[in-house]
């Protein structure tokens, strides 16, 4: 859906000559999803198809390169740039075709006003002042930007009816993209917020490249008190290859899986502890670090990230930099009143978390409650084996 690492097509492409008696025809082309995170969403293009001028290209909003300096950097911190870029028709299909997906075309049913109007705005969208966008993950990507500059265009009110449609949320909807790709999904529910789990608003923010294509195949449009359908019926342009399914180690070790594992196991430990009356400081070491370099990421959004839907994140509750801070008083004996009085605290704040989870209004998963579960045995037991030696 939003990356799209190609180049841009021939310069051949926008020289058309076009005139007022030059039929244009207008079709939203809606790519499956792939196997590489990018490619997770699917995607969405405009082809514009003008048989007197040999004209057949494909306008999609997903031009970016991972070449452009610091582009992981900027990536996270919500600044990443991309762009409206054109391809053929034929070379459109022959990438998708390379990557396995399907592609499916719905033909619009524009007058030829709207049609050469799109296409104009099209090829001032394409001037090199006006191809650049601020690229945002939930609200302004390749799937908005058609529906965008396609009502902009129209002569008459896109109506679109959504009185008997329960809307997904917008996790709903990006687990229906990650679903095969378990630590994805749990990789996301970590550093997404609530704005996640509001619906989605149609026609507005459609989000995804197969909403976007629901909205334009059910819509109608009103054109001076004539009500009729906007586009036909969909059909596929491109087959979708099967692929062999590899299964991986981290198929088999799901999120949740891992996690109850680790609880089983940081359990055992913590009641061998509680018997010895000896903290195991290798498994707090451990722990603290894991959860500390998570929590760099998951304040760096919190805080400095424009992107959407990451700086209200309740699981900053329990993933926080500051467990890499209480790494070095683990080994100092003399520091230990430190380390107990930061153990109470932190039951506190992961009681607390799991009291705000039960009312608040962002969706977290089963693995990071275990995982919560796990951090909360760990200060338990530190301060029951304090108790103890007293």
């Amino acid at each position: 859906m939003f990356f799209m690492n190609v180049t841009v097509s021939k310069a051949s492409l926008f020289k058309t000559g076009l005139t007022d008696t030059d039929s244009i025809s207008v079709s939203l082309l809606t790519a499956s999803q792939g196997k590489q995170i990018y490619e997770k969403f699917g995607h969405t293009g405009i082809r514009i198809h003008i048989p007197s001028k040999k004209f057949d290209g494909v306008y999609h909003y997903g031009l970016f390169s991972f070449e452009e300096p610091h582009f992981e950097y900027r990536f996270v911190k919500g600044e990443t740039d991309y762009m409206i870029g054109l391809m053929h028709y034929h070379d459109f299909l022959t990438m998708y075709a390379i990557r396995g997906s399907s592609v499916r075309e719905l033909p619009l049913l524009l007058t030829q006003e709207e049609a050469h109007n799109l296409y104009e705005a099209l090829m001032v969208n394409m001037l090199p002042e006006n191809q650049t966008y601020r690229y945002s993950f939930l609200y302004d990507n390749c799937a908005t930007r058609p529906l965008e500059i396609i009502k902009r265009n129209l002569t008459g009110t896109l109506i679109v009816d959504t009185t008997n449609i329960e809307l997904p949320t917008y996790r709903n909807l990006i687990h229906e993209c990650t679903t095969q790709d378990k630590w994805l999904t749990f990789g996301l529910d970590l550093i997404l917020d609530g704005e996640v789990d509001e619906h989605i608003s149609l026609p507005d923010k459609p989000f995804l490249p197969h909403i976007t294509e629901h909205i334009f195949s059910t819509a109608k449009i009103d054109r001076g008190g004539v009500v009729e359908q906007i586009a036909t019926t969909p059909k596929e342009v491109l087959a979708a290859r099967e692929s062999e399914n590899k299964t991986s180690i981290l198929d088999i070790v799901t999120p949740n899986i891992f996690a109850f594992g680790v609880l089983i196991a940081v359990l055992i430990i913590s009641i061998f502890e509680y018997k010895r009356m000896k903290h195991s400081r290798i498994t707090d070491t451990i722990l603290f670090a894991i959860f500390g370099i998570l929590g760099i990421l998951v304040y760096f959004l919190l805080l400095f990230s424009e992107h959407p839907a990451v700086s209200a994140n309740i699981n900053a509750m329990w993933i926080h930099p500051i467990w890499l801070v209480a790494i070095p008083f683990i080994w100092v004996r003399k520091y230990q009143k430190f380390l107990n009085c930061y153990h109470f605290i932190n039951f506190a704040l992961l009681l607390l978390y799991l009291i705000v989870v039960a009312f608040a209004m962002q969706e977290v998963g089963v693995a990071a409650i275990l995982l919560v579960v796990v951090l909360l045995i760990r200060s338990i037991t530190y301060i029951a084996v304090e108790q103890k030696r007293k």
